[in-house]
């Protein structure tokens, strides 16, 4: 094991062959490949994006230790969304909606700002004779973009659904889990 203060108040010994595959953790609320190509097919745009919030979460003090990671539950909120003004590449004093970076976007004029939260629930067995079961809630905000439509107004609202597309969760320590979650966000035009 490895000791850490990583949080400036507390220290835990972390396992140096951490993220061991040897848990069968049940993960709820992602949804299946298909059917996000089936809404890519029926639905088709340009309107959507693809993240990861990566995070390590301490269980609360009150809380007995880790034995092992029995299932996490998660699901998204999106809690606001706006459209606004960003730069525009210009080519000889004028606007050229064209010319792409190297993951080919085209800066159009328009983001559409997307914030919302990751509610999680991690269900867990204790270190303890009885191995009884616990739970403990997260709640991590988030923020992203998607470029949209040039002159898009200001005013414009959108459908945001969001999708989790994967979910991977290690124990790190007795106190400490490592999550990613892959979260697809699509958005279409109020009209």
């Amino acid at each position: 094991m490895l000791n850490c203060d990583y949080t400036d108040k507390t220290v835990h010994k972390f396992y140096d062959s951490c993220c061991e595959q040897d848990e069968n953790v049940n993960l709820v609320g992602v949804y299946p490949e298909n059917k996000i190509e089936n809404l890519l097919r029926c639905f088709p745009t340009n309107t959507w994006t693809q993240f990861f919030i990566p995070e390590v979460v301490d269980i609360p003090c009150q809380k007995p230790d880790i034995e092992g990671v029995v299932s996490v539950h998660s699901s998204v909120q999106i809690i606001s969304q706006r459209v606004i003004k960003t730069p525009v590449v210009t080519k000889d004093g004028k606007p050229d909606y064209e010319t792409t970076n190297s993951e080919c976007t085209k800066l159009t004029g328009r983001k559409l700002v997307i914030e919302g939260i990751l509610h999680q629930k991690i269900v867990y067995t204790a270190a303890v004779e009885e191995q009884s079961l616990h739970s403990a809630h997260f709640m991590i905000p988030f923020s992203v973009f998607i470029i949209i439509e040039q002159g898009t107004p200001l005013s414009q609202n959108f459908k945001i659904d969001s999708y989790i597309e994967d979910i991977f969760t290690c124990r790190l320590s007795e106190r400490s889990i490592f999550k990613n979650t892959t979260i697809f966000i699509k958005a279409t035009k109020v009209c």
